[in-house]
């Protein structure tokens, strides 16, 4: 997600001292087949899902574990709204969804489920050992709230995103049941393979990850992919070809920013490895935020102007590498995908000069930010540095953006700086490379760039990550 801040103007003196599966491979991934509708009436999804799931862990599994996210819209929900942005995601005032759960169950079996205060839904199963399968089938009905965010309705708009019962991640023996929180993007989840028939009124128009609908049904399957988004509204399009991919610009306007998206794509190709999937929809919608990133779909915010339209369609095209293909825990780690990606758009920028944008500037102004941020809270201790912690545990949305971003952006600028553009750029592609489709970790990510430099990096990288005032390397 693009998270667009103020910084007040101030006169800084002194200087700063700066020391899954692989590739192609699909077969062992969990299914979700869904067939759904939408009710403009009453702004209510209703479905049906069925869930081929794989156990590729190393526990037997007596349960599966779904996240619930329609459910923090509800009243009494977990807010996926910081407080400070309540007035600009409900303009017409506070509205409410919800999610709920019915007939469930589990290889043809009525199954028992319940729902925890942090909106996972646990589904009771037989048995099933590693490198099995089991069948989990739910109906579900999704009703939509006002709202300009990742999920709901306003202004003739539906945002679709995170809009049906996710598998959890299963990490270190137990199944991740992190809530919802309002910082970030509260997302932990792993590449699945889709088939979705989703029905919508005829006279709009369905943009999604596995492609476009016609004629009221998006009905499409799509392999490989962490996330199945989908917006509906009354848009134009326009559409260009980049490699292998068809881009499409969905506006309510005139306006035509496939250029730009073409120019991002094709920068991003040829620096990090070809993107994978035949199509990408960059759709300008009702939300709050900057923008956010889906597979093969982000979201532009429609209340952006022409300058910032364009650096939020290069960051979130970015997000398809850092996120999307690559993986990573984005509640305990956001700044491994966040960070990179701003670091991505600053790349962008250096590569296409005629955007007028200048990396050096960039990177000073991140320099001059994180310097005000550090001296405005010098007296709350270390912790507010720390890189590496969960989402949940940042006070507010400015110091979340201050670590995973701006701090994020000058510490991979640091590390090209230290072991120089050759060794940066293909510990990049090796990254991407042998990352594709999986949940990486840092060491996964110091090891890319490792293969390619005498520099070891770790101690260089936990320096920048836990808060510590040394910068340095070990060769």
């Amino acid at each position: 997600m693009k998270k667009l801040f103020l910084i007040v103007s101030v006169v800084i003196l002194g200087v700063l001292s700066l020391t899954g599966c692989s590739k192609g491979d699909f077969d062992d991934l969990i299914v979700y087949t869904i067939t759904a509708s939408l009710d403009e009436a009453t702004r209510t999804v209703s479905a049906e899902m069925s869930v081929d799931y794989y156990n590729d862990t190393q526990s037997e599994l007596t349960e599966i574990c779904f996240h619930l996210y329609g459910n923090a819209y509800r009243e009494g929900g977990k807010s996926p709204i910081s407080q400070t942005d309540i007035s600009s995601a409900y303009p017409d005032g506070l509205s409410y969804g919800s999610m709920t759960v019915c007939d469930v169950t589990a290889d043809g079996a009525k199954a028992e489920f319940n729902v925890d205060e942090n909106d996972v839904l646990t589904v009771k199963i037989p048995a099933l050992m590693p490198t099995r399968r089991t069948i989990i089938k739910m109906k579900f009905e999704l009703v939509l709230a006002e709202i300009r965010h990742r999920l709901g309705y306003y202004s003739g708009k539906y945002n679709l995103g995170n809009w049906y019962p996710v598998v959890c991640a299963y990490r270190d023996g137990a199944w991740v049941k992190h809530p919802y929180y309002s910082n970030g993007d509260p997302f932990d989840s792993v590449v699945a393979n889709y088939n979705i028939k989703f029905t919508y009124p005829s006279s709009l128009t369905a943009a999604s990850t596995g492609g476009e609908g016609q004629n009221g049904t998006l009905d499409v399957s799509v392999k490989g992919v962490r996330d199945f988004a989908i917006v509906i509204g009354d848009f134009n399009k326009k559409s260009v070809i980049e490699g292998d991919t068809t881009i499409t610009w969905y506006s309510e306007g005139s306006d035509d920013y496939t250029k730009v998206a073409k120019d991002a794509l094709s920068t991003y190709n040829k620096m990090f490895g070809e993107y994978p999937y035949p199509t990408l929809a960059v759709v300008k919608t009702a939300f709050l935020n900057g923008g956010m990133e889906y597979p093969g779909l982000v979201y532009v915010s429609d209340a952006l102007n022409d300058e910032m339209i364009t650096e939020v369609v290069a960051h979130e095209i970015a997000h398809q590498w850092w996120y999307g293909v690559v993986g990573n825990d984005q509640v305990n780690h956001a700044w491994m995908d966040e960070g990179l990606t701003e670091y991505s758009t600053t790349l962008f920028y250096e590569k296409n000069p005629s955007y007028g944008v200048e990396k050096e500037a960039r990177i000073a102004d991140s320099l001059t930010t994180y310097i005000l941020y550090c001296e405005l809270y010098k007296d709350s201790g270390k912790s507010l540095t720390v890189m590496d912690k969960c989402v949940g545990d940042y006070p507010t949305n400015l110091e979340y953006t201050y670590m995973t971003y701006v701090k994020g952006q000058i510490m991979f600028d640091s590390i090209r700086s230290l072991i120089g553009d050759d060794a940066f750029f293909n510990g990049l592609k090796t990254y991407y490379k042998e990352n594709m489709y999986k949940v990486a970790t840092k060491a996964d990510m110091i090891g890319a760039f490792e293969k390619h430099t005498d520099y070891r990096l770790t101690s260089y990288v936990e320096c920048w990550v836990d808060g510590s005032a040394l910068m340095f390397a070990v060769k």
